[in-house]
């Protein structure tokens, strides 16, 4: 299944699957008493926010939609990212799953969305447009367009409201026909929406606007990197092995012109990891090595030849 196809499909309701399959005492559980065991009464359990894991209230995200039909589209996008399997007439978790987590406490939500990036790239990347690739092609080239879009600052909206309009961006790369878009309406928008979020690729305005910014997932996936001095094309080659649809990753959409522009997405990014403290952007020493980093119209363009990262050590949930 298509990971933005089904409205349905709750990265939170994955996680709930998978941890009640790791709870099970032989790691395996009978697909239909998985089911109904999240759905309806684990409902509310999958509904919460998904930063937290202590007790809180529903947000009432699509609560019209029967649990169960919550419970099998997140089975099966769980199925596509490769952390549970089927086994007759079983559910057991993957190689993957079992070499991640122990056991179903250390299921969180911060260690999820790592998996959940992880997979989605393995996925993504290492298929190289194979048939089955098909399953993630739409949330990975959705992204695609989100961080190579123009005007980062702006809010993207599907096709009303005041901000830009996802709508006509994907013309640009996927042309005038939507049956070829990444996502081709707004009940597609809301679970890409959804997502990006979740992934810590986006910042969420409401449930149908969002802005790039990736810099909460870059600080946990490159928390290795070591602290140093790095020129800015050197330090954006290490966040596009993490993120491929960034500037020269392999999914990526963007094409610098003669500026040497980083996109949009990205401007976006580095700008909120100089704003956190993980990044000191230094003035150029070389116009021959420099890059522009632009975020709208009314604000300066900054050129940039080097950075220092800074990865903060920090207590990490397990991975």
């Amino acid at each position: 299944m298509a990971l933005v196809t089904s409205p349905d499909i709750l990265p939170e309701a994955m996680r709930f699957l998978v941890r009640t399959v790791l709870r099970q005492p032989d790691r395996r559980c009978d697909r239909a008493d998985l089911l109904a065991l999240v759905a309806p009464e684990g409902l509310a359990d999958v509904m919460k926010r998904p930063d937290r894991d202590a007790t809180s209230e529903s947000s009432g995200e699509n609560a019209a939609a029967s649990g169960n039909k919550i419970a099998r589209d997140s089975l099966a996008a769980a199925q596509t990212l490769g952390l549970l399997a089927p086994d007759g007439p079983w559910i057991a978790p993957t190689d993957t799953t079992l070499t991640r987590w122990a056991d179903a406490v250390q299921v969180s939500a911060p260690s999820f969305s790592r998996a959940l990036r992880h997979q989605l790239w393995s996925t993504a990347v290492n298929t190289d447009a194979a048939p089955h690739d098909d399953r993630v092609a739409d949330l990975v080239d959705g992204l695609a367009v989100l961080f190579a879009a123009p005007e980062p600052l702006r809010v993207f909206e599907f096709e009303t409201g005041n901000g830009r309009r996802f709508n006509k961006a994907q013309t640009v790369w996927f042309g005038p026909d939507k049956a070829n878009w990444p996502v081709t309406n707004l009940t597609q928008f809301r679970p890409f929406v959804r997502w990006a979020g979740y992934l810590g690729y986006a910042q969420l305005v409401d449930t149908y606007a969002v802005i790039a910014d990736a810099s909460a997932a870059i600080i946990d996936d490159l928390e290795a990197l070591p602290a140093d001095r790095y020129r800015l094309t050197e330090f954006i080659e290490h966040c596009a092995t993490v993120l491929p649809i960034l500037d020269e990753g392999p999914r990526s959409l963007w094409k610098p012109d003669d500026r040497r522009e980083v996109s949009p997405g990205l401007a976006v990014t580095l700008t909120q990891l100089e704003a956190s403290g993980h990044l000191t952007i230094e003035p150029p020493e070389s116009d021959r090595e420099s890059m522009t980093i632009a975020l709208a119209p009314t604000v300066p363009a900054r050129r940039v030849s080097h950075v220092k990262w800074h990865p903060r050590s920090t207590t990490k949930d397990h991975r």
